[in-house]
């Protein structure tokens, strides 16, 4: 991530229309981490994070875990940044009870890397994309802490069922070809994918 968006840089997202969307993102100059959905012009759920995204020389690794099935409206969703659960929010509005949210709506396009077909596109690069549709994970199926460096370290082959329109795409590389063995493959929708050797599990 750059961290030089004046517009909110997206990883994650549906979009229907501007009273009903969902959008997964580094929000604007602020450079804190925005969760939200929105559905007839009000908040499905919003949250907010403290803490800023300011270091552009590193991955971060963000796990968005939503089980609105829980009694305790805090643990619908979970929010893990290298492999800790963020509990600090400037906003927290959290789902109702059994929400089925506007994004595992399969009629619905979802985009990664972008708000819509046309703007709040993320500025930076991603790999190693997951999203399981039906099941929620903690950060430590996706990764670990090595006993050595103190670091997150990714899995890079997490056992995870995906449902059914669950994906696994961005693999250290640029594919969008689905690797969760589900074949919901992605189709890139503007510009070219570039490859980068530097990924999670290959640092430089």
């Amino acid at each position: 991530y750059s961290g030089n968006s004046s517009t909110s840089s997206t990883f994650f997202a549906e979009y229907s229309d501007s009273n009903n969307f969902t959008m997964w993102n580094i929000k604007d100059s602020s450079q804190v981490l925005q969760i939200f959905g929105y559905d007839g012009g009000s908040y499905e759920y919003n949250l907010i994070t403290n803490r800023k995204f300011r270091d552009t020389n590193a991955w971060y690794h963000i796990v968005v875990a939503f089980d609105s099935t829980q009694s305790t409206a805090s643990d619908r969703i979970k929010i893990y940044v290298n492999g800790v659960q963020e509990t600090s929010f400037s906003t927290a509005t959290y789902p109702s009870q059994n929400l089925q949210p506007r994004i595992a709506n399969g009629n619905r396009t979802q985009f990664v890397g972008a708000g819509s077909a046309s703007g709040n596109y993320w500025d930076g690069s991603m790999s190693h994309v997951h999203y399981s549709s039906g099941y929620a994970y903690a950060a430590s199926t996706f990764g670990s802490t090595d006993s050595t460096t103190g670091e997150w370290k990714i899995n890079t082959s997490p056992s995870v069922t995906y449902g059914g329109q669950g994906f696994f795409i961005l693999k250290d590389g640029n594919s969008v070809t689905d690797q969760s063995g589900e074949s919901h493959n992605l189709t890139v929708g503007g510009g070219t994918l570039t490859k980068t050797e530097d990924c999670p599990s290959n640092v430089f």
